[in-house]
């Protein structure tokens, strides 16, 4: 089930990153750490009723925020339409869960909160180095759009975008 978060979610959506942000690293993957995301990234989701959860048996195993508002660099982007889209952002799913199709169900939900809305455009983004990323983005339809250097992550930012019925 996905839902709307609560702030009882925080606790557990922090573990979450936490977790995630080990394997991540673990792998490679320096896109999080311990400076993001931050309990304040989620919070301010959360007060903007952005932030989704997916739960399995009352659990929380996952978490996304779903928001109108960009990244500050998205107009920089050579994205595939100009019209407005909802963001697909700070995915995260309890990697002990990881392959059950967490990820998916919080992209496909995007879908459903874009037509709920009125919007039929998604976006979302990752480092070069986040294969998992790219794989469940390609699995769910997303289209590479665009490559972006950081030089002071000395990794690319990959923009990804789909169109929605």
């Amino acid at each position: 089930m996905i839902r709307l978060a609560n702030k009882e979610d925080l606790p557990r959506i922090m573990e979450i990153v936490k977790a995630s942000v080990k394997v991540m690293n673990e792998q490679g993957n320096e896109q999080w750490n311990e400076d993001y995301p931050l309990e304040s990234d989620f919070k301010g989701d959360l007060e903007n009723q952005e932030l989704y959860v997916a739960e399995i048996g009352g659990t929380v195993t996952g978490a996304a925020c779903i928001s109108e508002k960009e990244h500050s660099e998205y107009p920089l982007i050579s994205w595939r339409k100009n019209d407005k889209a909802l963001t697909v952002k700070r995915v995260a799913v309890d990697p002990s869960n990881r392959g059950s199709g967490i990820a998916s169900g919080l992209y496909k939900h995007a879908e459903q909160v874009g037509r709920e809305k009125g919007l039929h455009y998604l976006k979302t983004d990752t480092f070069s180095k986040n294969q998992s990323a790219q794989r469940l983005f390609r699995k769910n339809g997303y289209q590479f759009v665009q490559a972006r250097r950081v030089e002071e992550k000395d990794d690319e930012l990959w923009y990804f975008d789909k169109l929605i019925d």
